[in-house]
This record gives structure tokens, sequence and C-alpha cells, in this order.
């Protein structure tokens, strides 16, 4: 039942914030700060990384296509920020792939893309918890090969609140205009 609630929860939010005239951002009950262990036995908090906006976004290296487009596109979208609004923001990448993907080599791959970013790696058991906390949808083949997951980006404010969900088919400059407006300060 509490589940029910969280989708329901969510389907709502996601209506509120996509409608209306302008930029909207809504405390969304998904997601928020991080406390674990990952496997390189490093304790991460969210609440430890200084910037005031987090990107965090779900994936795997062996991702064929949704992962680097997103990396791609977020990528894109910092390019035109100003050298001040490049600090306000930090792109979190979390592997869903727990058993291929090495915390070195989740942040290889993320830095590929965004060289001040972060990849985490954690234990199939820890990533089951982050994965529920942030309702995300991750589900292997039948393959076993390849994951597919949800592709939201979940933008979180210096409180580590979820503000606002992305959507792969949004444009860059959604990307861009939640960087700047929450670190901003102006919410």
């Amino acid at each position: 039942m509490q589940r029910l609630f969280l989708i329901f929860s969510l389907l709502v939010s996601l209506f509120l914030v996509d409608c209306g005239p302008g930029f909207e951002f809504t405390e969304l009950p998904i997601g928020g700060n991080i406390e674990a262990v990952d496997r390189a036995g490093n304790s991460v908090s969210f609440q430890s990384i200084p910037e005031p906006v987090l990107l965090v976004f779900f994936g795997y290296t062996y991702c064929p296509d949704f992962c680097p487009n997103t990396l791609a596109k977020i990528k894109a979208a910092t390019e035109g920020l100003t050298e001040e609004e490049k600090t306000k923001f930090k792109v979190v990448f979390v592997s869903v792939d727990p058993v291929r993907d090495s915390p070195e080599t989740t942040t290889k791959y993320v830095r590929f893309y965004l060289p001040e970013s972060i990849g985490l790696s954690f234990s199939p058991d820890t990533t089951n918890k982050i994965i529920k906390q942030y309702a995300a949808y991750v589900q292997k083949t039948e393959d076993g090969q390849s994951i597919d997951h949800s592709t939201y980006i979940y933008v979180l404010d210096r409180n580590r609140k979820t503000r606002k969900l992305i959507k792969s088919t949004d444009s860059k400059e959604v990307i861009t205009k939640s960087i700047q407006l929450l670190s901003g300060n102006t919410i």
C-alpha cells in the first residue's frame, strides 16, 4: 500500500511540475540524500558535496544508448554556463550494474563526458535500496547483458531535496535553467 501511495504521489508531482506557464520546482517525495558506503569502502553522502545543485542520473557503463546520450546532453547544456555557474552544480552518476561497474570504471566513464562529475558504484543491496529511494525503474533484460532503466535526471537542491525530474526528451535548456535557478537561491 505504501508503494502504491508513493507511485501515486510521484505521478501527481510529475503532473504538477509539468503544468503551468513558468518554470516550476516542487519538492518531490522521492530521492534526496544518500548516505552509504561505496564498493571501494568510501563513505558517500550527498550532503557533503559542496555544490548547491546535484544532477543525479542512474545508468551503467555498458549502456548502448540512453546513458551516453543523456551525459552528452548534460555536457551540451552546461557548456554555455559561465565559469561561476559551472561551480554551482555536480553531476552524480549512480551505476545500476554493480556487478560489472567498479567505482573506478564508473568514475572514468562519467568523467569522459563531464570531468568534474562523480561516478558511484555500490553493493547490489545498497544499489537496490537507492533505486527504491529514488523510485527508479531498473530491470535486467532476458539476455542478462542489458539493463532497462529509467532515464530521468533528478535535480536536487542544496538541502538535497529532489526538486525536479528532467526527462530524457526534455531539451538541454531545461537542464541549464534548472542549474541556474536552483543555484541562484531564487526558489
